[in-house]
């Protein structure tokens, strides 16, 4: 942020661009839907079904009322509670407006929503009263879902109402409308008098926010488009793709019956707990959501598991009912629930978000110990930050291509990474907007010596290679490129910097000899927060400063000295890399790698250069258990960041060691020509259009052969090398290729099909937006000035 207060206070207006993660394989498979969908915000609220039998005798109610709190201080949307009679499943809510009052009672602003009413069983005239003192309570918090109501037994109430509880539950939503808005409904009273009576007190929100439930039919969804209300559903009678065209059938009522403003409202019931390890949670929830499955007998059947009654089930065997339990736990771990850790839950709410769900109401009350439940809570609010930062990132990817916002905002300073920079002059349109600016700076990464010529004769003003890590205030050298090539350096230090050379006994070095730069003076950080030990090892007294007290920051960077006074920078002393922007460990790699079963040992490198460079994963298989690669690529996405997640795989029979036994990265075989592991098998081209694909794929990945069913990210690509793979595209084959189609049709096949199909008027060019450094934030309207992105 320093460089931005600087240009702000020097009278430039900001554009600042998003940076979504660069599209590992994992990220690529996601369906153009998924990818799509992450623009739409979505809410998170805590839902409650629990067992009364897994209730503690002493405090039945505490994960109820604690967890309400902890979602009114932390933004959740809303807190639903159910009705449910006579059976320990749900048996702890037979009232939802009691316990909405008590959470109305101890909350400020989450909406406290009833999930659900049923409303066959009640006169709507005191279902009316009673959330109209809810809402009192919680000044214009209340909400409500109504059910239709589906056990027999909970009808001991209303016994005559149960075999037309559907169409009751239309009528008296009708009903409770009527009397919320103020009007009055006939009854009949104690001496058998027709009388007009109304609600009091009068409720607080003009209109009651209103849901039907629906476990499963479509019916429900059409109906609830119809009558103008939301969807309170769940993932246990259907999978996503079934919810999706539900969710449509909904949309589709809505709009026909022209209710508005929006396409109203879907939030989705799943089972909840996150936590730090994937292996973990399945284990500490195995148990509880098991007995939770056990205690009722249609949740197994809708899991699809089997299908049969309940007095099916009760037939069979202990040993029969724990098997087919396993099973729908198993699927349902893995395909219908928040269980995991946050990115993967994050996943599962892109996945929903795909689908059409407007909000995640997350079951949290399912068995699990209700301090563990607890003490999880912070989990899940990570999970809603990830999917806010997607979000973002991919409304930065909706922006115009950043071509068009270099030339509609007038941009004369640009700071970009070198990897950047490259993907900028593949662009046709992007590089006729450089002999524009004033001034480019580049930096984060080193810069090739090639790349540095090509950006100084095609930039009008001045490029400067930018050099600084974070602990040292972002920038501390800087050099000037001079047009027709030559030695690329870091060069000076900035005004109120000192840099400073030094061996292994800390030194200086004369010039022409390396040693690791160390970096001192007003800018220098205190340390790491909470880190003491890596603080200690990495800022160190100044032993060469002239002020009481002064530090030094040791960047692990190799460098040298030249003879003009300037700084050469030569790479890193440790396994530390920088790769488009990110500072990774490959041992971080490695040891996530080395998890997996079917690896014995592994190492990771960094190959090729500037835009073309990505990391490699070597690897040593356990005998009898070797994985492939896209195996290996989705069990890091569980662990990793998308960003480090290696590129291609190669399994080789033993790691190099140098003589003192540690690993010799330079002794690694060069297998960048090499196909990586895929689950594809070659697929030879068979017409013009698809060796164009392969041979550009060939040339820009850097493999020795393209299949047309490989993946363009399987074989090692990203954002930033699909910039360059359209543009060379497009100099053989002009015809309105976008990059959403780069994404869209990620196997050679496809999309060498889309290429030969007409292209489609206004393609999306939004994708380019997504290699730009920054926060997903537009500027202000266009208004005269120099402007910097």
């Amino acid at each position: 942020m320093v460089e931005l207060l600087w240009a702000l206070t020097h009278g430039h207006r900001v554009v600042l661009r998003g940076e979504p993660p660069l599209a590992s394989a994992s990220v690529a498979a996601e369906s153009a839907a998924v990818a799509e969908a992450r623009t739409r915000p979505i809410d998170f609220s805590l839902l409650y079904f629990g067992s009364d039998s897994e209730a503690t005798s002493d405090d039945r109610y505490r994960l109820l009322l604690d967890g309400a709190k902890f979602a009114d201080r932390n933004g959740f949307t809303a807190v639903w509670t159910p009705e449910r009679h006579f059976h320990r499943f749900g048996g702890l809510y037979p009232n939802p407006s009691v316990m909405a009052a008590a959470v109305a009672a101890i909350t400020e602003r989450v909406q406290v929503r009833a999930g659900s009413v049923v409303l066959p069983l009640h006169d709507p005239l005191r279902v009316a009263e009673e959330w109209s003192v809810v809402d009192n309570l919680s000044a214009g918090r209340a909400g409500i879902s109504l059910a239709s109501g589906w056990h027999a037994n909970d009808f001991a109430l209303a016994p005559d109402n149960f075999e037309k509880r559907k169409q009751l539950m239309m009528d008296g939503l009708a009903e409770v409308r009527q009397l919320w808005s103020g009007e009055k409904v006939l009854r009949r009273n104690g001496v058998g008098a027709d009388v007009e009576v109304g609600v009091f007190p009068r409720p607080v929100q003009p209109e009651l926010p209103v849901w039907l439930t629906s476990a499963k039919h479509p019916e429900t969804f059409r109906m609830a488009g119809e009558a103008g209300t939301g969807v309170l559903t769940h993932l246990l009678g259907h999978n996503l793709e079934e919810l999706a065209e539900k969710i449509a059938l909904y949309r589709e009522s809505w709009r026909e019956y022209g209710h508005g403003p929006g396409d109203g409202h879907v939030a989705v019931m799943v089972h909840t707990f996150v936590g730090q390890d994937l292996d973990e949670v399945r284990e500490l929830v195995r148990e509880p959501m098991s007995r939770y499955l056990e205690t009722s007998f249609d949740l197994i059947a809708s899991l699809g598991a089997t299908t049969g009654s309940a007095e099916d089930f009760k037939a069979l065997s202990p040993k029969e009912l724990r098997e087919l339990v396993d099973r729908a736990f198993d699927r349902f771990f893995a395909t219908a629930s928040l269980l995991g850790t946050p990115e993967v839950c994050a996943d599962m709410v892109d996945r929903m978000k795909a689908a059409g769900v407007d909000e995640v109401a997350c079951l949290i009350d399912f068995g699990v110990d209700e301090k563990a439940a607890l003490e999880a809570l912070p989990q899940l609010t990570t999970v809603r930050e990830i999917s806010e930062e997607r979000r973002h990132a991919a409304l930065a990817d909706d922006e115009e291509p950043i071509a068009e916002q270099l030339r509609e905002q007038e941009v004369t300073h640009l700071q970009c990474t070198p990897s950047l920079a490259r993907a900028l002059l593949a662009d046709r349109e992007a590089r006729a907007e450089l002999p524009r600016l004033s001034r480019l700076l580049v930096g984060g990464e080193a810069l090739p010596t090639d790349l540095a010529g090509e950006l100084a004769d095609a930039v009008g003003g001045t490029v400067h290679n930018m050099y600084g890590p974070t602990e040292a205030a972002v920038w501390a050298t800087t050099s000037r490129i001079r047009p027709g090539g030559g030695p690329v350096s870091i060069g000076r230090p900035l005004a109120n910097v000192r840099a400073y050379v030094v061996d292994r006994d800390d030194r200086l070095c004369p010039a022409g000899v390396p040693g690791e730069l160390l970096l001192g003076g007003d800018g220098v950080v205190r340390g790491y927060l909470n880190r003491t030990e890596v603080t200690a090892e990495r800022f160190q007294p100044d032993p060469f400063g002239q002020k009481p007290g002064a530090r030094v920051y040791r960047t692990g960077d190799l460098a040298r000295w030249t003879a003009g006074g300037g700084l050469e920078f030569l790479g890193r002393l440790d396994d530390q890399v920088k790769l488009h922007g990110h500072r990774i460990e490959l041992g971080e790699i490695e040891t996530a790698l080395g998890e997996h079963a079917g690896v014995r040992s592994a190492v990771a490198v960094i190959r090729g250069s500037g835009a073309e460079q990505r990391i490699v994963g070597y690897y040593v298989p356990e005998s009898g258990q070797r994985a492939t690669g896209a195996e290996l690529r989705s069990f890091l996405a569980t662990r990793l960041p998308a960003y480090m997640v290696p590129g291609a795989f190669h399994a080789i029979d033993a790691i190099p060691l140098t003589p003192n036994k540690k690993v010799d990265r330079r002794a690694l075989p060069d297998l960048s020509d090499a196909r990586p592991e895929s689950t594809t098998e070659y697929a030879p081209p068979t017409n013009a259009t698809e060796r164009l694909v392969t041979d550009v794929w060939r040339e820009v990945l850097g493999v020795d052969r393209v299949g047309v069913d490989d993946s363009f990210f399987e074989l090692g690509g990203n954002s930033l090398l699909v910039v360059v793979a359209r543009a060379r595209l497009l100099e053989q084959r002009d015809n309105g290729l976008s990059l959403v189609d780069m994404f869209r049709y990620p196997s050679a096949r496809a999309l060498a099909e889309a290429l030969d199909r007409k292209p489609a008027e206004g393609a999306d060019e939004a994708v380019g937006a997504g290699v730009a450094r920054g926060t997903a934030r537009r500027a202000a309207p266009r208004r005269p000035g120099r402007a910097g992105v």
